[in-house]
């Protein structure tokens, strides 16, 4: 059960769910008609690099220098470092697609994704918050604000959302790495923050 719990943490890292998030509104929103094959492509190498090879890339460095202990950062006094320099990281990719006028919905979802991870890092500074679980319930707000825009029905995708967030929430109980505490709060708290700014912006 360990090492299963080990594989549904890893498949689905938080670094990975601005990418899922993008590829899901880019597809469900129509813009997949008419938006450029170089402009979708360009935009997934933003996102890799910014959200998945750079904050990865961090915490390997700062465990081969020996700063965090752990590269799952388990320890939360070890987690503030980590997680300003991803907050600078996904800073500068949501500023990129502000910058060059993407879309609002897409713009607005890398603002959700900053915030979440703000709110991750302050919050972290005296409470082992689940990031896993911030990360899959601001896609969660995302998808369901979206949803409701442009009323279109995606309650399927919203399902399936949830669901993969509760094989999440297992894992990482059964792995000790949270409480389910800190894993239902994570959760509710990114969900909404999400789906305010997807409102907002």
């Amino acid at each position: 059960m360990r090492i299963l719990s080990l594989i549904i943490s890893s498949i689905f890292h938080p670094t990975f769910v601005p990418l899922i998030g993008f590829l899901l509104l880019y597809s469900f929103s129509g813009y997949a008609l008419y938006l450029p094959e170089n402009i979708f492509w360009f935009s997934i190498l933003v996102i890799v690099q910014f959200t998945i090879l750079i904050p990865i890339g961090l915490v390997y460095f700062l465990y081969w220098r020996k700063v965090v202990t752990s590269i799952n950062l388990s320890k939360r006094e070890e987690r503030p470092l980590p997680l300003v320099l991803t907050l600078i990281s996904y800073s500068i990719a949501f500023l990129l697609f502000r910058y060059l006028q993407y879309p609002p919905i897409i713009v607005s979802f890398f603002a959700a994704i900053v915030l979440s991870s703000a709110v991750s890092m302050f919050v972290s500074l005296t409470y082992k918050i689940s990031l896993h679980m911030m990360a899959w319930g601001t896609l969660a707000g995302a998808i369901l604000s979206f949803a409701l825009r442009i009323n279109i029905e995606l309650h399927f995708l919203l399902s399936v959302i949830v669901i993969v967030s509760a094989l999440i929430a297992m894992a990482r109980l059964w792995l000790n790495e949270h409480n389910l505490q800190q894993i239902a709060s994570a959760w509710l708290l990114s969900f909404v923050l999400s789906f305010f700014v997807m409102n907002l912006l």
